[in-house]
């Protein structure tokens, strides 16, 4: 009997390790699966970290004038259509020879420029990157206080060897050998004490051969044990954190033992509250709050950007054109010169001019030629810069749209009329730049107060409970009447104080500092708008001047013009002329271009040069600058209020 239940004990334990290692490979290959799926589905994670800063932005936009609705740090959709701007049929040549033929170059106006700009330039996708990872950074501190949930656990597979003691079947054997004598005895009504005779041979070899002691043997275990933890802990504003957690632990025999199996689960729950250090939302939440305003910061920063990027796109816009005009005023010039020369040469074939008068013209054309030569140089240089303004490669055949000179000129000058000091009121309720230098000294004087509160004792409440199972392999039939609890006051005297103390001095340190700053920009706002209403006046003023020169110029060429004609001008007249009119009609140009970019710099620097989202400037009047610092005023008030809507 013993001999058939051995093989089929072994083929039971055959068949539980085949099925052990079976479920233990299906295991690996279903977390491999999981693990090649959760590469796969990385693209989820953008998505939700992209759907959360974009709703953050959408939030704090309501607290910032002129922030970009559909803020985005993916390329465009639709991108700028490059090859399909106008091309430049046929190269006139009115900037001369010294500018390579621009047949087939695309013609971009200032317009499509800055869209151009926006959607391409490398520093300005760096700023919307960094306001990204600025908002990002406080998806995290919110997500700080939000429940957070954790499930740990393990399995594991454990095999060893244990002696058994197995007793003797000799003295049972014994026994049966005597009942059945009786029996035998009974059947026959005779003794049988030969049969008796040799059990006691048999009894008493088998004591000597030690058949009736037990004998050990070893015995092969396998079991499977495992523990998991599913907890939710949840940190309050006020300082307070909460955490529950379920722990579940079992064991099971595979083979070798009869120990049968177990399992059971406690669960777990701790609070914690503190009393004086690091009690309250406004000190507990500091760095929810700070991370709050920097977000708000750094969308104010950025909204400031976009105006000052704007601006330095057109400013380099005309001064590209700018040189171009200067290009061609000066090649058209030296083609005045050459003119001159030839009709100096024809004069002083005729003995009507002499050779010295000759020869100062040509020294005079050789001096514009090199003037040319050299604007020409600064032309393509400045195209070349623009280029990478747009982020193009400079070798991308493009050159600027030279109407929009002609339509500048055309509307003339576009000059406010407002009082610098309306202007500076204007610019303290407007100009981005300057709320966050404020804003900055109020958060050094919130963390003076968190600071503070750290030279406190820490004194906490502290209560936890525990409750297991019945112990009867149900997980999560938990036995109330066994429940542990612990109510207590944590304390920490914080004897050691020195980096506490100097955490504060510093804080104090800073608050001297920031208020400093504070006042330092409000200067610097009265400064900057004093000096761009300066600049705009005397750009208008230069304009006007340079008006009147280019008239004066002309009406001086025209009559050296007519003397020459005539044999009575003298080479050094028409030279200083014609030089006037080139420098004058130059002036003109730089005058025109000074007083554009001057008149946007100061509604920027006033902090009412609204952007569109494509990156275009809007001029506002006054009145609706002041409607709109209304509402600015009113989002200050939200800023301020932010630290107790957050304890609420």
């Amino acid at each position: 009997m013993l001999k058939t239940r051995v093989p089929t004990i072994m083929n039971h334990m055959k068949r539980r390790v085949s099925a052990l290692l079976w479920s233990s490979f299906m295991t690996i290959m279903l977390s491999s699966f999981l693990l090649l799926g959760e590469g796969c589905s990385t693209a989820r994670f953008k998505e939700k970290a992209d759907a959360e800063v974009y709703s953050i932005l959408q939030e704090k936009n309501e607290m910032v004038p002129n922030a970009e609705s559909d803020f985005s740090i993916d390329p465009p959709e639709t991108p700028f259509p490059l090859d399909e701007l106008p091309r430049v049929e046929s190269d006139t040549r009115e900037l001369g020879l010294s500018v390579p033929d621009q047949t087939g170059s695309s013609i971009i106006n200032l317009e499509q420029s800055i869209l151009l700009a926006v959607q391409q330039n490398r520093s300005y996708q760096n700023a919307k990157e960094a306001l990204f990872l600025q908002i990002l950074a406080l998806t995290l501190e919110r997500h700080r206080y939000a429940p957070i949930f954790s499930d740990q656990g393990g399995l594991s597979l454990k095999g060893d060897a244990i002696e058994e003691s197995i007793a003797s079947e000799f003295p049972g054997a014994m026994a049966r050998t005597g009942s059945i004598i009786g029996k035998i005895e009974n059947l026959t009504g005779s003794q049988a004490d030969l049969l008796r005779a040799y059990a006691d041979v048999v009894n008493e070899a088998g004591g000597l051969a030690g058949w009736d002691q037990p004998r050990t043997t070893l015995t092969h275990r396998t079991r499977m044990t495992g523990q998991n933890t599913f907890g939710v802990d949840k940190l309050m504003k006020g300082g307070g954190r909460i955490a529950a957690s379920i722990t579940t632990s079992f064991m099971n025999f595979l083979s070798g033992s009869s120990i049968p199996d177990s399992s059971q689960s406690t669960f777990n729950l701790a609070i914690t509250q503190p009393l004086l250090r690091g009690a309250g939302a406004s000190i507990a939440a500091e760095r929810l709050t700070q991370s709050e305003r920097d977000a708000l910061y750094a969308l104010r920063k950025f909204t400031h950007y976009r105006k000052q990027f704007s601006v330095d796109v057109c400013r380099d816009y005309y001064r590209v054109l700018q040189q171009r005009d200067v290009v061609r005023n000066t090649w058209v010039g030296l083609e005045n010169f050459r003119m001159n020369v030839d009709r100096e040469h024809a004069f002083a074939e005729e003995n009507l001019s002499t050779q010295a008068e000759l020869g100062r013209m040509v020294q005079f054309q050789l001096d514009n030629e090199n003037r040319y030569i050299n604007a020409a140089r600064q032309y393509q240089e400045d195209l070349d810069s623009f280029k990478i303004l747009l982020g193009l490669s400079t070798d991308t055949a493009l050159i600027l749209d030279n109407t929009e000179l002609d339509t500048l000129r055309e509307s003339g000058l576009d000059h406010p009329e407002i009082a610098p000091e309306d202007a500076v009121q204007v610019a303290l309720e407007s100009r981005l730049d300057f709320h966050n230098e404020m804003n900055l000294a109020e958060d050094a004087v919130r963390r003076l107060k968190v600071a503070a509160n750290a030279l406190k004792p820490g004194v906490s409440i502290v209560a936890d409970t525990s409750v297991p199972t019945t112990g009867e392999n149900r997980p999560l039939h938990f036995d109330l009447d066994r429940l542990d609890w612990n109510l207590g006051l944590d304390f920490d005297a914080m004897l050691d104080k020195k980096a506490e103390r100097n955490a504060y001095r510093s804080a104090l340190i800073d608050v001297e500092r920031t208020a400093r700053q504070a006042s330092l920009a409000e200067d610097t706002v009265k400064l900057e708008v004093r000096g761009a209403w300066r600049t705009l006046e005397q750009a208008r003023r230069n304009y006007e001047v340079a008006l009147e020169s280019v008239r004066l110029s002309e009406r001086r060429v025209e009559e050296q013009q007519l003397l020459s004609e005539l044999g009575r001008a003298t080479a050094q007249d028409q030279v200083d002329a014609q030089n006037d009119l080139i420098q004058s009609q130059n002036s003109l140009t730089s005058a025109l271009v000074a007083h554009t970019m001057a008149r946007l710099g100061f509604w920027r620097d006033m902090g009412i040069l609204y952007i569109s989202n494509d990156g275009l400037w809007k001029e506002i009047e006054l009145e609706q600058a002041l409607d709109r610092d209304v509402d600015e005023s009113e989002n200050q008030n939200l800023l301020e209020e932010m630290p107790d809507v957050l304890e609420g």
